[in-house]
């Protein structure tokens, strides 16, 4: 299965890296809900990077029909909505146009809870939230998720970083930065881990995982369950989505800097570039009232986790703005160089390049994650033509992420 996050009831504590703090639609009709596909309470990772998820849409063409479903895995009753809910956050933007109505749409139907921001060319067609973060809060544009496997972009970015720096290069086989190096990793390369072609099995598809996902876990402890399982291929030769990979990058960047995971994140990209809600996800107790509680689906709670047993690989929590800060800073070449950012982009194999994945949604070509967790779906992407970026975090495990975000950005390519 995929990496998992938390759920309802679980407490954190987080560490901030700084303080925390349109028009209607003239169109007639609004396309019809993308379907969700639930098997067996769980959605597992995909082999490889999913192909179109939704058929191509021509620009000015009709959106093609997907039929509506609610999960049929389980009955849930939901609880009716509160009545003393905080006020919907003032500066959101675009909740009555296309976009927002296609949002609402999907939310009535009981099929999403989340944020959406929805940019294009530099300006914010959509901010909005939708649902309840808690039972007294709705979501809005600040409130903070788990972003599960977008974490690995942020990861990927660092190390891409320390190539820039002349500390490594990403050719490198990782023994020489691992003390406790496995025989069978000797011919592993930085690359292969980035691109997910190392061989190594992926430790959130052990059958004990979900049965120690809650335990507070050490990287060295992580590292352990998989250290000494043989490789799945020969490295470098076939795609396999693998979790540990990025435990290991993890490690690599604490070996070269001598910092913590969450001091690099902190020091080297939220702090200079602003990015004040995004952070490390300590998890121990006490509660952010800020954060978004994680659901199965309407009305079935999630199963807890400790973030800890994510870490480098998904260890972070964000909002839909700081998200779409840190989009803006790589396309700006803030964050790397031209070079290095084309190299990130690069595809390695199948459709997966350093971090992200560069198959085509709705027809259009796409740069891309999204990352899945108990109680948490999440999606960062950008349509370089016409440059629109789609952020979609949800605290809903089943939430169709990928389909909503490839039909927001339709619906904003065709927006006058």
């Amino acid at each position: 299965m995929r990496l998992l996050i938390p759920a309802l009831a679980v407490a954190f504590v987080f560490g901030a890296c700084g303080s925390t703090d349109a028009a209607s639609s003239t169109h007639a009709s609004l396309p019809t809900l993308p379907t969700v596909t639930v098997e067996g309470g769980l959605i597992a990772v995909p082999t490889e990077p999913p192909a179109d998820p939704v058929p191509t849409a021509e620009r000015g063409a009709p959106l093609p029909t997907l039929t509506a479903a609610l999960p049929t895995t389980a009955n849930p009753t939901v609880e009716p909505l509160p009545m003393n809910l905080d006020p919907i956050e003032v500066g959101s933007v675009g909740a009555d146009n296309i976009l927002g109505q296609h949002m609402r749409s999907i939310e009535q139907a009981g099929l999403y809870s989340g944020s959406v921001l929805v940019a294009r060319r530099g300006e914010i067609l959509l901010r909005h939230g939708y649902g309840l973060a808690n039972r007294t809060s709705r979501n809005t544009a600040t409130t903070k998720f788990r972003i599960a496997s977008l974490t690995k972009q942020f990861t990927a970015v660092l190390i891409l970083r320390l190539q820039e720096q002349g500390k490594l290069s990403i050719d490198d086989r990782i023994c020489s930065y691992l003390e406790f190096c496995a025989p069978q990793w000797a011919p592993i390369t930085i690359r292969q881990l980035l691109a997910h072609s190392s061989g190594i099995p992926d430790y959130t598809e052990f059958l004990d995982f979900d049965r120690r996902q809650a335990t507070p876990t050490t990287r060295e402890e992580l590292i352990a369950r998989f250290r000494n399982e043989p490789l799945t291929s020969t490295p470098g030769s076939v795609y396999k989505y693998s979790n540990s990979g990025y435990i290991l990058l993890g490690q690599i960047l604490e070996y070269i800097t001598g910092m913590p995971y969450a001091d690099i994140i902190k020091n080297e990209l939220c702090i200079p570039l602003g990015l004040n809600d995004t952070d490390y996800d300590h998890s121990t107790a006490g509660a952010d009232p800020s954060l978004s509680f994680g659901l199965y689906a309407m009305g079935i709670p999630a199963d807890p986790i400790d973030a800890s047993t994510l870490d480098s690989a998904g260890g972070l929590y964000s909002t839909i703005d700081d998200l779409y800060r840190w989009d803006r800073a790589l396309h700006d070449g803030q964050v790397l160089k031209p070079e290095t950012l084309a190299l990130m982009r690069t595809v390695q194999i199948k459709n997966y390049a350093l971090g992200v994945m560069r198959n085509p949604l709705a027809g259009m070509a796409s740069v891309h994650h999204d990352g899945m967790a108990s109680g948490m779906r999440t999606y960062l992407g950008n349509f370089p033509d016409p440059d629109i970026t789609v952020v979609v975090l949800s605290n809903y495990e089943n939430a169709d992420v990928v389909n909503i975000a490839a039909y927001l950005g339709v619906l904003a390519r065709d927006m006058p």
